[in-house]
């Protein structure tokens, strides 16, 4: 069934903010249903099944088309100001699926397999031949997967700790320690 109508987008509004408020055991059909304004037979005559409704949500709302695009422009630019403009796309692109990102913290580990958020994988895939190409040229040293690796993790850790503190547990804001943590990679790595 495609779920590209009126009806199947409130159901996943309503249910995307209910799972990242919630999580998925505690969120019900019923409570989904009701603050969607919908029978709950809705729910399942356009999703099928609860879960389904999870996977289809969480995948229609992943912004991560946008992963493509956090090298445009970037040849052009000396080594930090280069990865300090993909660093603030990257941040751009968690901030825009921070919904998302909280409902992944609010699975227990064995419930992983119902959400695999792409975004970090398809980001180190992205940008570890781009590492190459510099490394290459002589411009970094160091390994281009680590070093692609590390730049997503100390990103995602920043805005994974602003997460699990609600906004409030970082002064200054998560972007901030983001822009010094670039500062750092770029130490470490450039030529």
């Amino acid at each position: 069934m495609k779920y590209n109508n009126d009806t199947s987008h409130q159901i996943m509004k309503v249910a995307l903010r209910l799972f990242s408020e919630k999580g998925y055991y505690p969120t019900t059909t019923k409570q989904i249903a009701h603050e969607a304004d919908v029978n709950e037979l809705t729910i399942f005559r356009h999703f099928g099944s609860k879960a389904n409704l999870f996977q289809v949500t969480t995948e229609h709302y992943v912004i991560d088309a946008q992963v493509d695009h956090i090298l445009d422009e970037v040849e052009q630019l000396d080594f930090e100001k280069s990865i300090s403009l993909i660093a603030t796309r990257i941040c751009d692109l968690y901030e825009q699926n921070r919904k998302l990102y909280k409902v992944q913290m609010k699975l227990s580990d064995d419930e992983q397999d119902f959400v695999k958020l792409k975004l970090s994988r398809k980001m180190i895939g992205v940008l570890e031949p781009y590492f190459e190409g510099l490394k290459m040229a002589e411009v970094v040293k160091g390994d281009p997967h680590i070093m692609a690796v590390t730049l997503i993790t100390s990103l995602l850790g920043a805005f994974t700790v602003d997460i699990l503190g609600g906004g409030t547990a970082m002064i200054p804001a998560w972007q901030e320690i983001a822009a010094h943590h670039v500062k750092q990679f770029v130490a470490l790595y450039q030529n």
